[in-house]
């Protein structure tokens, strides 16, 4: 079937122009579809691509010149992503010069098409499909039969559709590895979907009374043990009385990523379903919650399997990372590696310093550095307590009104057992970064300083003695008389860098 350029489809002039003038004619066929594969990747299934999709884009560069446009019609893996938001007519020219190659497939509300004539197009070769990505709509259209190249499967509603189009699985997915399911409800529960699911995601609106419940979830968790990664953010706990008590636990010996945002504004729905998990080899964790009150002080003792998963699979040294403004968001671990719990509100007991510092002392994990940022100020008492424990920091990024602290940092801390050597606070420190300085009395900061400087040259055992210093980096606004005392004191191992005021 011959395609010549329609008139009602939109082109992008600027690219063929410039395509135009910097082909040449006689490049190697390999060379062609290296360069038109990369020209399409940025544009299959990217949501943000309004105004491109990989067939307009491909149908645009087949008008280069005689040769692209022959490369590229005997290329079947170019016409593999097939979209709702070209004309059917090219569809149906994607479907055929794509032979038996396996397809990646999308619908999306508000298309060209409508739902019944795109999957009426796509539906007879499911047989050949690999991803499916597909909108509300659309949903009613898949058959009940077996798509066994399936490996990604994607449904997406908007809330309009969320109460009136529950969604029935079609046949078998036997090669399926990653399920997304954004806003939608079932009709049934969840089936098993094979051995080899990896990845499952599921996002629920925090107002509606229907869709996913954690209850279908534990249940869906319980029948895929091989699953890697999880995304969750789900409000429902169950739409009847279940005593959690007698639930089975879930053991997921492979997960290695779990998101949980819990949007619940009335509490933690997710407990029981944390509280039922093993995941011992866990390497990321993140929690994200609107309230934490007393009510659910069941909550740190659900986290801190994560928190030990994390700390425990992760063999080099980690980054503690504590904010509050407003939100209070705790992180511990190094690249990839995390561990996050955060909530939005959160009272003086609960997921604090001193839930921090339990877990500190308890599991002694090697944190080389420390990031404070706390403008609103914390307690002195609960800092120094922290930091009592954190004896293998080298590197402190600080961003709070902690003025108690200063002075600590320039003393030795008072021992708790009698008789015993006192030992500086975050004796290793070598770094020392002052990220937002507003509040800070800067006298007692260089006194600390100072006394840290003193300290680390005295003839005392080492283990008895801060670390002397590398640097000390100040960002802020200028200070007036005070650069010197500075450069007296450390020379060139103070970096200031001046900060103009909005």
């Amino acid at each position: 079937m011959e395609v010549r350029p329609d008139p009602t489809f939109p082109y992008d002039s600027a690219v063929i122009v410039q395509m135009s003038r910097g082909a040449p004619g006689l490049l190697p066929m390999e060379v062609i579809i290296e360069i038109v594969l990369f020209l399409l990747s940025d544009l299959q299934f990217n949501p943000l691509a309004t105004s491109f999709s990989a067939l307009r884009r491909l149908y645009d560069l087949r008008l280069v010149n005689s040769t692209w446009y022959r490369v590229i019609d005997s290329t079947p893996t170019f016409w593999t992503f097939i979209e709702s938001s070209v004309p059917l007519r090219i569809v149906d020219v994607a479907l055929k010069r794509s032979r038996t190659k396996s397809l990646s497939i999308r619908f999306r509300q508000n298309s060209l098409n409508t739902a019944s004539s795109f999957m009426g197009k796509v539906v007879p070769c499911i047989g050949r499909w690999n991803v499916a990505d597909l909108a509300a709509p659309a949903w009613e259209y898949l058959p009940q039969t077996p798509a066994p190249r399936l490996e990604e499967l994607s449904f997406k509603s908007s809330s309009s559709y969320l109460d009136s189009t529950p969604i029935t699985f079609p046949g078998e997915f036997i090669s399926l590895q990653r399920l997304a399911l954004d806003q939608v409800c079932l009709a049934r529960p969840l089936p098993n979907l094979g051995p080899n699911l990896r990845f499952f995601s599921v996002r629920q609106l925090s107002k509606s009374d229907s869709g996913i419940t954690y209850t279908e979830i534990h249940q869906f968790l319980l029948l895929h043990p091989s699953l890697i990664e999880i995304e969750l953010k789900v409000s429902i706990w169950s739409r009847t009385s279940i005593n959690t008590e007698t639930w089975e636990d879930v053991s997921l010996p492979n997960l290695r990523h779990f998101t949980l945002l819990d949007p619940a504004s009335n509490g933690l729905a997710s407990i029981p379903l944390l509280q039922k998990i093993s995941a011992p080899n866990c390497t990321s964790f993140e929690l994200g919650v609107r309230y934490y009150t007393e009510r659910f002080s069941a909550l740190p003792q659900a986290l801190e399997p994560f928190f030990v998963s994390v700390i425990t699979t992760e063999e080099q040294d980690l980054e503690l990372s504590i904010a509050k403004d407003p939100e209070f968001v705790l992180e511990i671990g190094r690249d990839g590696s995390k561990f996050k719990p955060g909530a939005s509100w959160i009272p003086s007991k609960g997921l604090e310093l001193g839930w921090v510092t339990d877990l500190l002392i308890r599991y002694r994990p090697n944190i080389t550095h420390l990031k404070l940022l706390t403008p609103r100020t914390l307690s002195d008492d609960a800092v120094l307590k922290m930091f009592a424990n954190l004896t293998t920091v080298t590197e402190f990024y600080a961003g709070s009104t902690m003025f108690g602290v200063w002075e600590a940092l320039g003393r030795p801390a008072i021992t708790a057992v009698e008789g015993s050597p006192s030992q500086w606070l975050l004796p290793a420190l070598e770094k020392l970064v002052i990220l937002d300085p507003v509040g800070i009395d800067y006298r007692r900061f260089i006194s600390a300083i100072q006394a840290r400087e003193s300290a680390a040259t005295k003839v005392h055992p080492v283990e008895h003695r801060p670390t002397r210093l590398k640097m000390v980096e100040y960002r802020g606004m200028p200070w007036v008389g005070t650069n010197r005392r500075w450069s007296e004191l450390l020379g060139d191992r103070f970096v200031f860098e001046s900060l103009k005021s909005s």
